[in-house]
């Protein structure tokens, strides 16, 4: 029996790799005209550009050996390059994070934090660092109390702590779980020097994966349905029997994945089980195209004190391209996109002069449920892998693993239940 995949996110695609990998047959099922889900190619005139950006470290190992096993060689798809985030602020000296230096990990990441935030500075990071252990034996809390608690400054706060939380969790620090930040620290900058390296797509993200992922599929006997939305689960006796899509047609199959966003499998699954619904919060893009030799000095930027958070040099894709993001809830949701793409025009001329002071053209792209929000507790609320119903089986970036909402987790979640589905099928 074909085993039904509904989702061609990253998770959903990393389902079905590992399904066809195992010799299973599969058939995936994606609503939209292209797979890739959040992480997708968007055309914008000449330009493909990405749907939105995504941070991708070192530490995605599960990410990285997926991608081989299906052919792309991540060394030529990625520029890794060592740590090195300096954020702006419009109060204080640049902060930077940084393992650059002659000198062996982690004291090269000491060395360059004392440089910019001074001798205190550096002991605030290493107390937080140092309590991360104790953090996560204990009931959650939020960041900003954790925060609190190690004696953290208010420039660190500011400057650091708060956009790496935005970064990261897509959550505010007033209500972020401080046990993922926590993991997420932990597994970034605590796991050696090669975790915390940044990995920089040299192509757009749907070009990247989904499109080698479908290949790798289809030449594995999987079948791939595009523009097709399933709209119901067909449940009997306990048992998942089939699908039905929009045009009313009936998919046979007694194992099922989903692997959708939160609301999608919300309204799949609530008719049959329990599904806890999250909070989902957005993330802005701003794209701003200037003159083709304008550059950053650095491949990616942060910025605090301002509404835009993170700034990218997307110039080796397309030269001149910058790219800004806003995590989580804010005023720009209510911004006109020509007043939005103003202000950050401004922001970035701020804390970068010589950046000119209005782009040549700008795109905003708003993707108002981008991540599950990573709340307090959040972590006793995330479904397993394995349901109640017979043969319903969950992945996507939600279900329960150790990650926020990142293609790492994606990933993991898309191996981990494939691998669970073929065993009990074995």
């Amino acid at each position: 029996m074909t085993i039904l995949i509904v989702g061609g996110g990253w998770s959903g695609l990393a389902a079905a790799i590992t399904c066809v990998q195992q010799g299973e047959s599969v058939h995936l099922i994606e609503s939209a005209k292209q797979l890739g889900g959040r992480a997708r190619n968007v055309s914008w005139g000449a330009r493909t550009i990405d749907n939105g950006q995504h941070l991708m470290i070192g530490a995605y190992d599960r990410m990285l050996a997926m991608m081989q096993s299906i052919g792309i060689d991540t060394a030529e798809v990625f520029d890794r390059q060592a740590m090195d985030l300096v954020i702006h602020d419009t109060q204080y000296p640049p902060l930077r994070l940084s393992s650059k230096s002659y000198l062996p990990w982690p004291l090269s990441l000491a060395w360059n934090l004392a440089s910019s935030a001074g001798m205190s500075g550096l002991k605030r990071v290493s107390k937080l660092q140092s309590d991360i252990e104790r953090v996560l034996s204990l009931e959650d809390i939020t960041v900003s109390k954790w925060l609190l608690s190690s004696g953290q400054s208010q420039r660190l706060v500011r400057q650091l702590w708060e956009p790496l939380c935005l970064a990261t969790l897509n959550t505010p620090i007033e209500e972020a779980s401080a046990h993922l930040l926590a993991i997420v620290l932990r597994d970034s900058m605590g796991k050696g020097k090669s975790s915390a390296d940044t990995l920089i797509p040299r192509q757009p993200l749907g070009d990247l994966f989904p499109k080698a992922a479908a290949k790798y599929i289809q030449e594995h006997g999987g079948k791939i349905s595009l523009k097709t939305r399933v709209k119901a689960l067909i449940v009997e006796d306990n048992k998942v029997k089939r699908l039905v899509t929009d045009d009313d047609s009936r998919l046979e199959g007694d194992t099922v994945i989903v692997a959708t966003n939160v609301s999608q499998s919300h309204t799949l699954l609530s008719p049959h089980m329990n599904f806890h619904l999250p909070e989902e919060y957005p993330i802005c893009t701003v794209y701003l195209q200037y003159a083709e030799d304008t550059r950053l000095n650095a491949p990616m930027l942060g910025m605090s004190g301002t509404t835009s958070q993170w700034i990218f040099d997307r110039s080796e894709q397309t030269p001149g391209l910058m790219a800004v993001v806003i995590s989580a809830p804010g005023k720009h949701e209510s911004m006109a996109k020509g007043e939005l793409i103003s202000l950050v025009c401004a922001e970035v001329h701020q804390l970068f002069p010589s950046m000119p002071e209005q782009a040549e053209q700008g795109l905003v792209i708003r993707e108002k449920r981008a991540t599950f929000a990573c709340t307090v507790g959040i972590e006793k609320q995330r479904p397993e892998y394995k349901t109640d119903i017979t043969g319903l089986w969950l992945a996507g970036d939600y279900v329960a693993n150790n990650y926020p909402a990142t293609l790492e987790g994606a990933i993991r979640n898309g191996e981990n239940c494939a691998k669970q589905v073929v065993a009990s099928l074995k």
